[in-house]
């Protein structure tokens, strides 16, 4: 006997919206039968109306056949009437498989999104690696595609299966196509999976989390640790409702630390950098280098080929960024020498021809007594030495490749001896002014500044 579906499942088939599936049912365009006072359709019966093109169906070969046409003409042939005008003041495109629009953000780039139905549910995603609204309707084409195609099959198939099964199904699939940090989130699975082992993956309850988390805190590890690891598992169970793979988020209702007190604030100062410097080896100096000048992280540098230097312009171009999105680095003088002398003995394409320098990176640091210091404290000292020299934050973000200020300001983090030099510079303008302010009192007798009190209503009046 053939399954019976409900009206979002043949909803997500049609690419209809439920109610439409139901006006459709009720003017005898869909056969259906009634159970318990709920409309139930036959699968091999939406098969056949396909078939016979009794029903609105759209072809996804047919979709991206005409990705190929100009985009405004794709336009035409997608938007009806006035709604293109429309969408263009909004910000949103509709088209009949989907929407496109975009979100604005002050002084950063614009950011786009898609918007389709799965399984009848409404599915929204961020692109970032799009630019523009054609980058954002090929990768919703893409989307739809994958659906008609069968990945995002009406069969919840993940429900029972294993969580270490289905852990190393979202790093495969999702973690290490879309993230360049995917190795982190192999590293963080290592002990998820340990933890929740074969237990499948509907049992995986808000209270088995909990409990999860109250282990790593008892294993010694920083409540900053747990959160990302509630995030990361967070993301895999998002990650399965979006396929239609599971149900439901079990990590929805768990609650983050507060992480207000844990800000970052390592930083290398100019004696510890010299220290440094003499106890690295001499192969892994320029790298160390190269991120004190440019701010990369560890991965974006070593990730980096001579394609990316521009040595006549003074530029590097970095590509595989966190972000998905390219941005530019000038190359300053210290580090156009080093650069220059690299390409000459350089015999590959890639700047550094190895994969990792974090040994040598930590045992120097060992030597050289630098405590708790970190690749990523190098990229928080770029910045800091930046804002020290009186560069503004807007430039800073720009270079880290930040999407917003209030990122880049967790990251900088000026020394004591700069706040001190900044407040007394109220000091020093005070000192300068020729004249102090008077304060008048009610019988007219002026008083110097430097007598003033606290005023009580009344008594006193400052011109």
């Amino acid at each position: 006997m053939n399954p019976l579906l409900d009206a979002r499942t043949v909803g997500s088939i049609l690419n209809l919206h439920p109610k439409s599936v139901y006006r459709m049912a009720s003017a005898g365009r869909i056969p259906h039968v009634r159970l318990d006072g709920r409309l139930r359709f036959e699968r091999a019966e939406i098969d056949r109306l396909i078939e016979r093109g009794r029903v609105r169906f759209v072809d996804p070969e047919a979709l991206l056949q005409k990705v190929s046409l100009p985009l405004d003409a794709y336009d035409r042939l997608h938007l009806k009437g006035d709604k293109s005008a429309l969408s263009k003041k909004t910000g949103r495109w509709k088209y009949g498989f989907g929407t496109v629009y975009v979100r604005k953000t002050e002084g950063g780039p614009d950011h786009w999104y898609i918007e389709y139905r799965n399984q009848g549910k409404r599915i929204r995603d961020v692109i970032k690696e799009a630019h523009n609204r054609g980058e954002a309707l090929i990768a919703l084409q893409a989307r739809v595609a994958d659906f008609f195609n069968g990945r995002y099959a009406p069969q919840r198939t993940a429900e029972h299966s294993g969580f270490s099964d289905f852990a190393d199904r979202f790093l495969n699939e999702y973690a290490k196509s879309e993230k360049t940090s995917w190795r982190t989130d192999a590293y963080r699975l290592r002990w998820i999976k340990e933890f929740f082992g074969e237990l499948k993956m509907n049992a995986v309850t808000e209270a088995k989390v909990r409990e999860f988390r109250e282990a790593r805190l008892r294993a010694g590890r920083s409540r900053l640790t747990a959160n990302r690891e509630i995030a990361l598992l967070k993301k895999m169970f998002n990650w399965g409702i979006s396929r239609g793979l599971l149900v439901s988020n079990p990590v929805k209702a768990v609650k983050m630390f507060s992480e207000s007190d844990r800000v970052r604030d390592r930083i290398l100062r100019y004696d510890e950098e010299e220290r440094l410097f003499a106890e690295l080896a001499f192969r892994i100096r320029p790298v160390i280098l190269l991120l004190l000048h440019t701010g990369l992280r560890y991965r974006e540098a070593l990730g980096l080929t001579w394609d990316n230097v521009d040595l006549a312009r003074r530029r590097i171009k970095v590509e595989k960024t966190k972000s998905k999105r390219a941005r530019i680095i000038p190359i300053n003088s210290a580090l156009l020498g080093l650069l220059e002398k690299l390409r000459a003995c350089s015999k590959g394409p890639r700047l550094f021809p190895f994969k990792s320098v974090r040994t040598g990176f930590e045992n120097a640091c060992t030597r050289a007594g630098l405590a708790d210091f970190t690749f990523h404290d190098l990229r928080r000292t770029f910045g800091t030495r930046l804002l020290e020299r009186g560069v503004d934050i807007v430039t800073i973000q720009k270079l880290y490749g930040h999407s917003s200020v209030l990122v880049t300001q967790r990251y900088l983090h000026p020394s004591d001896e700069l706040s001190i030099e900044a407040v007394e510079l109220l000091a020093a303008g005070s000192r300068d002014k020729s004249s102090e302010p008077e304060i008048v009192t009610q019988n007219g007798h002026k008083t110097a500044s430097s007598n003033f009190a606290v005023p009580v209503k009344g008594d006193l009046s400052i011109n």
